[in-house]
């Protein structure tokens, strides 16, 4: 749990709502971060034919993705507790194996991770949306913006369709 912050606040959101949404940002937060700090990643190791666009997207990616793990770090922060902080805080980790995987399975395995994220933050808009938190909520549908669009590209780039060869046929 975030600890609340010592200043007073009286927003027309309870201390409780205001608390709870804090909590669910924290765990948005997670995800968001250890999301970019993956791309990042993979952005340095992608290779193949498609090279410079698939590192241009991972790039524009996870610029992305750190500005929004700011901009909920700050939206905790506005509902009155303190910004996430410590490896207990952030448990889903970035998983970094010993030999990186190829093309298609880093952007598979970012497209399910953006995929994750769009059915966290549904339900969460949601919520944010009934409880009158509109702030978390224009945070929230920006969120599921970037990540829709995201999904929908990694989705294209392997997807082989009529007179399109999948990564791994381009390879051979």
């Amino acid at each position: 749990m975030c600890a609340a912050t010592t200043e007073p606040m009286d927003t027309g959101l309870s201390e409780k709502l205001r608390a709870h949404f804090a909590l669910q940002l924290s765990g948005v937060l997670d995800d968001a971060y250890s999301l970019m700090v993956q791309t990042h990643v993979y952005h340095w190791n992608v290779r193949g034919p498609l090279f410079e666009p698939i590192h241009k997207l991972l790039q524009q990616h996870y610029e992305t993705l750190f500005e929004t793990a700011d901009e909920i770090a700050e939206r905790v922060r506005q509902l009155g507790f303190a910004a996430p902080v410590g490896a207990k805080t952030f448990p889903s980790g970035v998983k970094i194996p010993a030999t990186m995987p190829d093309e298609d399975e880093m952007l598979a395995d970012l497209l399910a991770r953006h995929e994750a994220a769009l059915r966290k933050l549904r339900p969460l808009s949601a919520d944010a949306d009934e409880n009158q938190d509109f702030a978390t909520q224009d945070l929230l549908n920006h969120m599921l913006s970037f990540h829709e669009k995201a999904a929908w590209m990694l989705r294209s780039i392997l997807t082989s369709g009529p007179g399109r060869q999948s990564l791994r046929a381009a390879k051979a």
